[in-house]
């Protein structure tokens, strides 16, 4: 996707583009099958980066993503937005919302994702803590605003859920199924959300 004055922007879990030896992942961005996606919703820039060895004769490029724009845009119902986990109960997770879109919030809102909202399948199975765990960073619809200005979200679609996790000795996490998570060291059960393809997103 682009924004009005041609910059891609993009949501975190979006696929920006194939990875190679010389393009490679900066901030803001991960490498998972051999292709660069967004961790963090914003800008996608490519930076240059000299190698050392002089025989190689090339430069790499750097794809990063920064935080988008801050503005006056608020969450409503039917927003995508993007959430940090904040505490999970068997009920619901409380989470922050951080990005309306590729928008940075001035200041984080609360959200909530209760048990019924996880998944459009299978709900009376869903385990909240095998769906999200506190830091990991989601992709939620807005389906209402709650008491409070506390919004209630939905994680239902396939493209919603977690995108960014970290396991407890702080390795990322990448997405090995619909519902795990792995690192070096360890599998991990959440709520995946399905990687999305670009969307005339080319470096």
């Amino acid at each position: 996707m682009k924004s009005s004055n041609g910059h891609i922007v993009c949501v975190p879990g979006q696929r920006i583009c194939e990875a190679s030896e010389k393009l490679i992942a900066g901030e803001g961005t991960y490498t998972f099958n051999k292709y660069i996606y967004a961790s963090l919703a914003g800008h996608v820039t490519v930076v240059p980066q000299e190698v050392v060895e002089p025989s190689c004769g090339y430069v790499n490029q750097v794809v990063k993503v920064t935080l988008g724009r801050q503005g006056t845009v608020m969450p409503e119902a039917g927003s995508v937005v993007t959430c940090r986990v904040l505490s999970v109960n068997p009920n619901q997770a409380t989470v922050s919302i951080i990005c309306v879109g590729p928008n940075k919030l001035h200041s984080p809102v609360s959200g909530t994702v209760k048990k019924q909202n996880v998944r459009d399948h299978q709900i009376d199975t869903v385990e909240m803590y095998n769906c999200f765990r506190p830091d990991d960073i989601i992709l939620a619809v807005v389906l209402s605003l709650g008491d409070l200005r506390n919004y209630e979200l939905s994680t239902a679609g396939t493209e919603l859920g977690v995108v960014t996790s970290y396991c407890e000795e702080g390795h990322p996490l990448v997405p090995a199924s619909w519902t795990t998570m792995k690192c070096k060291c360890r599998t991990e059960r959440r709520k995946v959300a399905k990687v999305m393809p670009p969307k005339n997103a080319s470096t």
